[in-house]
């Protein structure tokens, strides 16, 4: 599977709100291939798109996402944080019908808020049962998720290929597990990439991390010199907000 440099993060979020149709349309329009998503589970068992655990930043109401219904979840009005734009949520279907009728890629995050095995457990089963009347996405998917549970219940799925994320706020403390417990499941399951946080990386653990892994791909790079500064280490893939990074340069090149 060929994955682009640029991978739009939940759509043009600096233009459209996170995680909707229209933001994917607008990434779409401006170039992006590969996109970025979040998928939850609601109570009443429909996968949605949705990164926060509430809805307080984006429509002002402290309630968990997973402990209300889809139609509660569809009657929402999601505002944008900063520009006066607002937006509705999609569900990962109505997702996936955009996706095939526009050709792209897709990069599906599970996205865990909850502390219950049993819905990771059934999340997994819905996102794969869901997929499986999309076979023309089939190459053109891979799933992702900072859960190991989820990890391990996708290890039923041959289909797929898959990415494992990783957070880390103290590389030399959590090193030893990066080498070791991780990189072993990670050539055990023949994952796609690690997928790892910005700011805990240099050009040195960059480089060490393709050397280890294979392919490497970073999150959470904001500004344009982020952005710059990846390309210019090596980073494999990178996240991005804002649709005009997609034609950013190696600072070494530019």
């Amino acid at each position: 599977m060929k994955i682009d440099k640029f991978i739009s993060h939940r759509g043009a979020n600096t233009d459209f709100v996170e995680n909707t149709i229209q933001a994917f349309e607008h990434a779409k329009n401006y170039g992006f291939k590969w996109f970025e998503i979040d998928v939850q589970m609601s109570k009443d068992g429909e996968l949605f798109l949705f990164h926060d655990k509430t809805c307080q930043r984006l429509a002002n109401l402290n309630s968990e996402v997973t402990e209300m219904t889809i139609d509660r979840l569809k009657d929402l009005e999601i505002v944008h944080p900063i520009l006066d734009i607002k937006g509705s949520i999609p569900t990962f279907k109505e997702y996936l019908d955009w996706a095939t009728k526009n050709d792209v890629y897709t990069n599906v995050e599970i996205k865990i808020n909850k502390d219950c095995l049993e819905y990771e457990k059934t999340i997994v089963t819905k996102v794969l049962d869901v997929l499986n009347g999309y076979p023309e996405m089939q190459g053109k998917i891979f799933i992702s998720s900072f859960s190991n549970s989820v990890m391990k219940f996708l290890e039923q799925d041959k289909k797929y290929q898959k990415g494992k994320l990783y957070y880390t706020t103290n590389w030399d403390e959590d090193f030893n597990y990066i080498n070791t417990i991780l990189y072993t499941h990670f050539k055990v399951n023949k994952y796609l990439a690690l997928i790892i946080n910005y700011d805990c990386l240099s050009q040195q653990r960059l480089e060490y991390l393709r050397k280890k892994f294979g392919n490497v791909f970073v999150y959470s790079a904001c500004s344009d010199y982020e952005v710059e500064t990846l390309l210019s280490w090596g980073a494999d893939a990178i996240f991005v907000d804002k649709k005009e990074q997609l034609h950013l340069k190696s600072i070494n090149t530019a």
